[in-house]
């Protein structure tokens, strides 16, 4: 057994790094910058008690057994603390109406002759695009008629009408809005049996889908939602305490002032205001590459993107929710600016609340734009809140620096910072979002179990 580990940044992924640590090492101090550890995957409760997530994290197994048990407990015991779904339903808004079986938006809702053209073009477009910037990709693929639209539209809700959409990497469509449905759903099921209409194209039918599955003998990941009333909180809250019974040291509230390396490895981490370092055999970092440079004195590449600010009603209503099958809904009308809703009691059907969570992304100085009785007019104009029912308790959530804007440069940045500190140190993971490797949090915890137990095996 090795001596002692660090690990910097307590969300999801850090705690799982802490818990899987602990098992090779005597002794894990987990350090996080803020007063609680879960990062965005925590919850807020409102004056009458009911909670609501900071976003839409609805986690999904992972597909590794040893993984997914330590992240949500043994298969048997799920069911005690987990909603367990099978399909995760999600639909989507676009041109004044609901399709609550696809979240692709239907260009079939655009007027006859821009849809025409439209299909004329995108039937024409049999070449795979390798455009890194997400307008040209979105023009060679789907043509510039949907393009412009359907994609532009959309861009411009998640990253302000003021952005140069043109410098947008493909990494502005994590959110999946790059295919679209089109065509009779028969006639689409057929084209998607060629890769090239398979990328842009969504299927129209459950049954299609469940079809193509079988043919590729493949599956869906099972969801995860907690069956207790802290909603997502919950999670973290069960993380937290396994690592807390492991013996790990938690440490809120804590800034990495310096790191002290000999022989290319970190030996000590040195706290702000804590006059003893940590001593260090191994760091696994999930906090933002750059600290970790400016921490050991080492060069940073300038990486201020321009940073979202994310707005988001969290609301409790007097009646049911008009959609009581959806867990998420996508709006991608271009006349709202809600991005995408979460429906509660959809999630957990132990919920005793009427309760919806929907977000905005905006710049800073837009916040003060959007109030609650706006906000409620839109959801009953979209028919998701019942016409007659009022709000009987409610958060509005204002979180700034979130979504990075994605641009070539920021791109790039990220990954010169990256490659920069896992050159220089020997003794070091980096994981996490902020590594900018994956995005996904199923994809991050994977690759952060993957990387620990290579470095435990290597050992």
């Amino acid at each position: 057994m090795q001596n002692k580990a660090v690990v910097v940044g307590g969300g999801i992924c850090g705690l799982m790094a802490a818990l899987l640590l602990k098992r090779n090492f005597k002794e894990v101090t987990l350090i996080e910058q803020s007063d609680e550890v879960g990062g965005l995957f925590r919850s807020v409760k409102d004056d009458l008690g009911a909670y609501y997530d900071m976003g839409s994290h609805i986690p999904n197994a992972t597909g590794i057994e040893e993984l997914d048990t330590l992240l949500f407990g043994a298969p048997h015991e799920q069911g005690n603390h987990w909603n367990v779904i099978k399909k995760l339903k999600s639909g989507n808004y676009f041109g004044g109406s609901w399709d609550l079986n696809s979240p692709f938006a239907d260009s079939k809702k655009l007027d006859v002759a821009t849809y025409q053209q439209g299909c004329s073009e995108l039937i024409q477009s049999t070449t795979p695009s390798s455009q890194n910037h997400i307008m040209p990709y979105c023009q060679e693929v789907l043509g510039e008629t949907f393009t412009q639209h359907i994609i532009k539209p959309i861009l411009e809700k998640l990253y302000g009408r003021h952005t140069d959409l043109s410098k947008l990497t493909m990494g502005a469509g994590l959110f999946g809005f790059t295919r679209i449905l089109a065509f009779d759903a028969e006639v689409a099921n057929a084209l998607k049996d060629l890769p090239v209409f398979d990328a842009k194209l969504g299927y129209q039918t459950e049954a299609h889908f469940i079809a193509r599955q079988q043919k590729d003998a493949s599956s869906t990941p099972d969801y995860y939602y907690p069956t207790s009333h802290c909603g997502i909180q919950a999670w973290v809250d069960y993380l937290k305490t396994k690592v807390e019974q492991a013996g790990v040291d938690i440490r809120c509230n804590c800034k990495i002032s310096s790191l002290e390396t000999r022989a290319r490895k970190v030996e000590k981490v040195f706290i702000e205001g804590e006059p003893q370092a940590l001593e260090c055999d191994l760091l696994f970092w999930s906090a933002p590459p750059f600290i970790a440079l400016n921490a050991l004195g080492l060069p940073v590449v300038a990486n201020r993107p321009e940073l979202r600010t994310a707005i988001v009603f969290h609301l409790n209503l007097s009646k049911p929710l008009v959609d009581k099958q959806s867990h998420y809904l996508w709006v991608w009308d271009k006349y709202s600016d809600i991005f995408r809703l979460t429906l509660y009691p959809n999630l957990n059907p132990q919920s005793e609340f009427n309760t919806l969570s929907a977000e905005i992304l905006c710049r800073p100085e837009e916040v003060e734009n959007y109030q609650l009785d706006a906000i409620m007019h839109e959801l009953k104009e979209m028919q998701v809140v019942d016409p007659n029912a009022t709000c009987l308790s409610h958060v509005k959530q204002v979180i700034h620096n979130t979504f990075p804007v994605p641009t070539e440069a920021f791109e790039q940045n990220n990954e010169k910072n990256y490659s920069t500190l896992a050159s220089s140190v020997d003794n070091i993971i980096i994981s996490g979002r902020s590594g900018g490797k994956q995005w996904r949090q199923a994809d991050v915890l994977v690759a952060a179990f993957n990387e620990i137990n290579q470095y435990l095996g290597a050992g």
